[in-house]
């Protein structure tokens, strides 16, 4: 991928990402797991899990580790600023808009069906990820026992994500213990 492919495939994620974060990972894993292979799932999940651990925007982390692995120092920039440039000034502009028809009720029922649909975009997405990074045979069992206990005891409990996210660090290094990780792709020229 040279860097101009790079830098267009980074502004094509900034275009389409307006919709939220699992809009926005799904656009990310797919641009570099399936349709360009440069970043291999697994790869792509660590990258995914360390920077929910960083403070801020976690989607502005993984472009950032991304654009690092692909491209070194210069492929950090190109991904922050071609993901964050497109999508800031697309949301200014529906922001303005909006402000000038939001009392209208058509708007209203429009707005109001968007949260089932960022439901069901964030379940889809975790569905695709699960499944393309869970282990095989008896500790595939384990590893959906574990998604399905989780999301049952998010709907039921309705928990702080602070214990939940301490629970699931502590959770998930007991269960990968004796996991190798895989070997990562060199950066580009």
């Amino acid at each position: 991928m040279t860097v101009w492919q790079f830098l267009r495939t980074w502004i094509g994620i900034g275009v389409q990402s307006v919709g939220g974060g699992s809009a926005t990972l799904y656009l990310m894993r797919r641009a570099f797991v399936e349709r360009a292979p440069i970043i291999p799932m697994r790869d792509f999940m660590e990258y995914w899990a360390l920077s929910r651990v960083s403070p801020g925007i976690h989607l502005i982390a993984l472009a950032a580790m991304l654009g690092r692995q692909i491209a070194g120092v210069r492929g950090i920039a190109i991904a922050v600023l071609g993901m964050m440039l497109p999508s800031g000034l697309i949301t200014a502009a529906m922001t303005a808009g909006y402000g000038a028809i939001r009392d209208q009720p058509l708007v209203a029922r429009a707005v109001a069906g968007m949260g089932p649909v960022a439901i069901g975009l964030a379940l889809g997405t975790t569905l695709v990820l699960i499944r393309a990074t869970a282990r095989h045979g008896r500790r595939a069992i384990v590893d959906w026992a574990a998604f399905s206990a989780v999301i049952a005891f998010g709907i039921v409990a309705q928990p702080q994500p602070i214990p939940v996210f301490v629970a699931s660090i502590a959770v998930g290094t007991v269960l990968l213990a004796g996991e190798r990780a895989s070997k990562s792709e060199m950066p580009m020229a």
